[in-house]
């Protein structure tokens, strides 16, 4: 009988690196954040002790995109106590990507609560990701159907308020008008803090101070000391990070 050793030192049927080779590469990925070519580089720090070379970055994005085929396609249980969490991408184009994440009451309650920790992404499922187009709105609806027919029916839909969503959930509240529909809170903050420091002169005044700063210390030996970059778009939602370098420093 084979021992668990020898199982991961096989050949994955149809690869080139053995079944340990790409379980570790996931695993730097998915568990430690590594980035890809991050992972390729680990290996080559290895390479007298392997038997079939470095990996490299793009055989293990395919790994990586298979696994998450496999999520997207794997039968999800059918459950009365799910929770939708969904959100468009930004548009590329004429396209966005429609994603609904899902976690379940009970898990919440059992795992997640008496933690008083947030949600990770090993708490939620994939359960649909659709390419769309516009108009949006019926099309949301649509998926949103569908998936209730295959998942069962959420208690609860959490969503930012963004006009094709909001309309796309109202719609398919009139079908289920016992669905709950929830404002998701990092939005809400983000909105009430835009509204609170929008124009604030104090604020505006240490945000452009931030940049200048940020401007005049890269390239040069205090560059350690530089702020936070911003972000372009939703820059309402790390206003933490500048204020607690800003705090530090």
């Amino acid at each position: 009988m084979e021992t668990s050793g020898q199982a991961l030192a096989q050949i994955a049927k149809g690869h080139h690196y053995s079944v340990e080779t790409i379980q570790i590469s996931l695993q730097q990925v998915i568990n430690c954040g590594n980035s890809l070519r991050g992972v390729e580089k680990t290996f080559e720090l290895y390479v007298d002790f392997s038997k079939h070379g470095t990996p490299s970055f793009s055989s293990i994005r395919k790994w990586l995109g298979r696994i998450g085929l496999y999520e997207l396609n794997r039968e999800k249980e059918y459950r009365s106590d799910w929770i939708f969490i969904v959100d468009l991408t930004v548009e590329l184009g004429t396209e966005k990507a429609l994603v609904v994440l899902g976690v379940s009451q009970q898990l919440l309650e059992e795992q997640v609560f008496p933690l008083k920790r947030g949600l990770g992404h090993q708490d939620v499922e994939l359960l649909a990701l659709e390419i769309m187009y516009s108009p949006l709105v019926e099309y949301i609806e649509q998926k949103l159907s569908e998936l209730t027919k295959k998942v069962g029916r959420p208690v609860q839909i959490i969503a930012d308020h963004g006009s094709d969503i909001q309309r796309g959930i109202k719609l398919y509240q009139q079908q289920y008008p016992e669905v709950i529909y929830t404002y998701d809170v990092t939005h809400a903050m983000a909105l009430l803090l835009k509204h609170e420091l929008v124009a604030d002169e104090k604020y505006q005044c240490f945000i452009q101070q931030c940049t200048r700063c940020r401007q005049q210390l890269q390239q040069t030996e205090l560059s350690f000391l530089s702020p936070p970059s911003q972000r372009s778009q939703c820059r309402y939602f790390n206003i933490e990070r500048l204020i607690n370098w800003a705090t530090k420093i």
